[in-house]
């Protein structure tokens, strides 16, 4: 399960069926943060999510066939299972991640660690 911020709503009037009845948002993966760490996914969203949210979301194939009720060829990777409303970090937790390389942005690939 991973961190992300909803930065936008996916518009699409001809989609295939597995997604009818579904919102499809657009996610960027963040650290706990908030900053980008990897390029921005497409996500099914299960509980009403909206943009500027920070959500909660899978992203791996089987879980989300599962989390959708789909079969073993539903074409899905990607789905939001919760809103967040606050990341707590233990104190070590936030030393670690400040003596972290800073991210930076890589047109070709996304967030990458410098």
């Amino acid at each position: 399960m991973y961190l992300g911020k909803v930065i936008g709503n996916i518009v699409s009037t001809i989609k295939h069926e597995d997604y009818r009845g579904h919102k499809l948002m657009l996610v960027q993966p963040v650290t706990p943060e908030g900053d980008p760490w990897k390029a921005s996914l497409i996500a099914v969203d299960l509980v009403g999510a909206g943009p500027g949210e920070t959500v909660m979301f899978v992203n791996e194939g089987n879980s989300a066939r599962q989390l959708l009720g789909l079969g073993n060829e539903g074409p899905a990777r990607a789905v939001i299972v919760g809103i967040v409303d606050e990341v707590e970090l233990a104190e070590e937790t936030e030393q670690r991640l400040r003596e972290m390389k800073p991210m930076v942005r890589d047109d070709r690939l996304g967030w990458e660690g410098s």
